[in-house]
């Protein structure tokens, strides 16, 4: 079955709207309280937006439309969008300006590849080290994530997690590379969480106790299924949306034959 059948036929991309506008113009007014810098706030909309899916991989980000939404000048949107760039969640062409990035099948396969690779490695280092009081952490952050069921703010919680799990205090370059990874399919895992058929819901309490157990091979084992079953579900994702794409593209080219 696929994702777009699991969601009930023929609709948005999971975590999309009909209307991106109105619903960025709605998390900008969430926003809109609290931030001591503009360039800030423009970040963390905009950031929040495409990891949630409100701002769809391929749409076409104007700048002067993204300013008048959150309530900027175009200056820190222009500075947003340079930093997401960075971060893999924007590309810039020369005729179409600033897009969300998209991932093809073949690149989210090889970003799995990389991922399990890298991140079973951290978690074998950081069993070797880890204490009481970590463990004390990680479990608080993992039953956090636990409870958090969409948005950036699933992303995020996640993000804490791995990063105590991963020991990034002292192994910050190990900790980079594996995050940059991560943010290239985050909003697309959060997608295969939202229309999943809900077979693997994986608990942060259960990957917790294997570690807390102390035996490396099996809470590895633990976290590279987990990795591949989520691989698996974004990867047939991703299919399906280059299915459905390539026949818009077909009924296009037949509209104006």
């Amino acid at each position: 079955m696929t994702a777009q059948e699991r969601s009930g036929g023929d609709v948005a991309a999971p975590g999309t709207t009909a209307d991106p506008e109105s619903a960025l113009a709605r998390l900008a007014g969430r926003h809109a309280a609290g931030y001591r810098s503009v360039g800030v706030m423009a970040y963390d909309i905009i950031r929040e937006a495409i990891l949630d899916g409100t701002l769809p991989p391929g749409h076409k980000l104007r700048q002067e439309t993204l300013a008048e939404l959150i309530g900027v000048s175009r200056l820190p949107v222009r500075s947003a969008l340079i930093q997401l760039e960075s971060d893999g969640l924007v590309e810039f062409h020369d005729r179409r300006g600033a897009v969300v990035k998209s991932l093809s099948v073949d690149q989210a396969r090889e970003v799995y590849q990389l991922r399990i690779l890298l991140e079973t490695e951290a978690l074998r280092q950081s069993m070797s080290d880890m204490g009481d009081e970590r463990l004390a952490r990680l479990r608080r952050l993992g039953r956090t994530a636990d409870e958090e069921q969409e948005g950036a703010g699933f992303v995020d919680a996640r993000t804490e997690f791995y990063a105590e799990l991963y020991d990034a205090a002292r192994r910050p370059i190990q900790w980079e590379l594996i995050e940059e990874l991560r943010l290239k399919v985050g909003r697309y895992m959060l997608g295969w969480r939202l229309v999943g058929d809900g077979t693997h819901q994986h608990s942060h309490d259960e990957l917790t106790d294997a570690v807390a157990a102390g035996e490396v091979e099996p809470a590895v084992a633990l976290l590279r299924h987990h990795l591949e079953v989520v691989r698996d579900g974004v990867l047939e994702m991703l299919e399906a949306e280059a299915s459905e794409g390539g026949a818009a593209a077909t009924r296009r080219r037949r509209a104006r034959s």
